[in-house]
C-alpha cells in the first residue's frame, strides 16, 4: 500500500481548457485541416508547435511561458509543474508535428458560455475530428500534435495555440504517453473486445477507456474512430454502468464493511508506464483520520475486486481516491495480492 496519489497526467495540465459536458453548444465554427492550410500558415503553426515542444523537451518554462497567452502567463506554476514533468519523460526523444487544425472562432461572441465547436472533416477520407472547447474566446486558433519518439516510451505533446498580434501563443498544453505496460491504444482496444467476447465486461470497460485515454489527444477533441470506440464501449457496459458512472449515478457495492459509493470507474497506468491500475473515486461522508480511512479504502478496493475477480489478471492493483465534500481526497494504492 502507498499513500498519496499518483501523477496524472490526464488530471493535470496547465494553460488549458476543460470540457464540460454539460455546457451547451453552439453551431460548428471554421475548421481546416493540414491538408487544407495554405503553405505558408501550416509552416507558421507547425514552427510554433515545434518550437513549444522543444522548449518543454529542454524543460525551459521561462521560454513557453514568453510564448503563452497572457491570461495563462500570469499564474504559470501549475505549467511549470507539468513541462518539468514532462520534461523527464521526453528528453532526448526525436519531436514530430502529426497534425494541424486551424481553428477559426472570430465569429463567437466575447463572453459566450458553452462549448465552441469545430468540426474538421478529413480530405479523402469519411471521417472527421472534431473539437468541442468549452469558454474559448473570441480569435484564431490552431491545434497541434507532437509526437515525442526514440525512448522507451512514446509521448504525444498537444497544443492549443492562439493569434495574438500575428504570432502564435499557446492557450493550452495536454501532454499524455501513447503506452501503458507497452501497449498502445490499439491493443487495449483489441483487449477490450476480446474481453467483451470472453463475458469479462468489467475488463473490458477499463480496457476500453485506456484505450480512450491513450489514442484521444486532448479532452475536447474526438474523432470518427474515437465515437466508435466509445459506442462500442458503451454496448458492451455492464448494466450496472448502461448510464455511466457519477456523482449523481454512483455505482453502489455492497462488502462485508459496508456499502461503497463509487462517482467514478476508470484505468491509469503507473507514472512510469510499467503498471496499469483501476482507479477507484469513493464518495464518502467525510474522509476522517488516516487510521480509519486507510482500512475504509482497503475494504472499499477489495470489495470492488470481489465483486468483478475477472479485474485481477488485467490490472496491477487498485487506487482508492476517498472524497468529501469540502476536503481534499484520501488516496491509497493495492497491489492486487493485498485485496483478499
Amino acid at each position: 500500500m502507498r499513500l498519496f496519489g499518483p501523477l496524472s497526467f490526464r488530471n493535470v495540465f496547465a494553460a488549458g481548457l476543460l470540457l464540460t459536458a454539460a455546457a451547451p453548444r453552439f453551431l460548428a465554427q471554421t475548421c481546416t485541416t493540414q491538408a487544407r492550410l495554405t503553405p505558408a500558415l501550416r509552416d507558421t503553426i507547425v514552427s510554433a508547435g515545434l518550437s513549444l515542444a522543444t522548449a518543454v523537451q529542454a524543460g525551459d518554462a521561462a521560454r513557453v511561458r514568453s510564448s503563452t497567452v497572457a491570461e495563462y502567463a500570469s499564474d504559470f506554476s501549475g505549467s511549470e509543474f507539468l513541462i518539468h514533468s514532462t520534461a523527464t519523460r521526453v528528453g532526448g526523444e526525436a519531436l514530430a508535428v502529426t497534425s494541424v487544425y486551424a481553428l477559426d472562432a472570430s465569429s463567437v461572441k466575447p463572453g459566450t458560455p458553452g462549448n465552441v465547436e469545430f468540426s474538421c472533416p478529413l480530405a479523402g477520407l469519411p471521417s472527421e475530428t472534431d473539437f468541442s472547447v468549452p469558454g474559448l474566446p473570441p480569435g484564431s486558433y490552431a491545434f497541434v500534435t507532437v509526437e515525442a519518439t526514440g525512448g522507451a516510451r512514446p509521448w504525444l505533446l498537444s497544443f492549443l495555440l492562439r493569434d495574438t498580434a500575428g504570432k502564435w501563443q499557446m492557450a493550452g498544453f495536454y501532454p499524455h504517453p501513447r503506452t501503458a505496460v507497452s501497449h498502445d491504444g490499439l491493443w487495449y482496444w483489441n483487449a477490450a473486445r476480446a474481453a467483451n467476447t470472453a463475458k469479462h465486461p468489467w475488463a473490458s470497460w477499463l480496457e476500453y477507456s485506456e484505450a480512450d485515454a491513450l489514442l484521444r489527444p486532448a479532452n475536447f477533441v474526438t474523432s470518427s474512430n474515437l465515437d466508435k470506440l466509445r459506442t462500442e464501449q458503451h454496448s458492451a457496459a455492464p448494466p450496472e454502468l448502461s448510464s455511466g458512472v457519477s456523482a449523481e449515478t454512483p455505482l453502489v457495492l455492497t462488502g462485508p464493511a459496508g456499502e461503497f459509493h463509487f462517482t467514478s470507474l476508470t484505468a491509469d497506468p503507473s507514472d512510469d508506464g510499467s503498471r496499469l491500475n483501476i482507479i477507484l473515486h469513493l464518495r464518502v461522508d467525510s474522509i476522517g483520520e488516516p487510521k480509519s480511512a486507510t482500512p475504509r479504502n482497503l475494504a472499499a478496493a477489495t470489495a470492488f475486486v470481489d465483486a468483478h475477480p475477472e479485474v485481477r489478471s488485467a490490472f496491477t492493483g487498485v487506487w482508492v481516491y476517498a472524497e468529501a465534500a469540502g476536503a481534499p481526497p484520501f488516496a491509497t494504492e493495492y497491489r492486487m495480492s493485498d485485496l483478499h
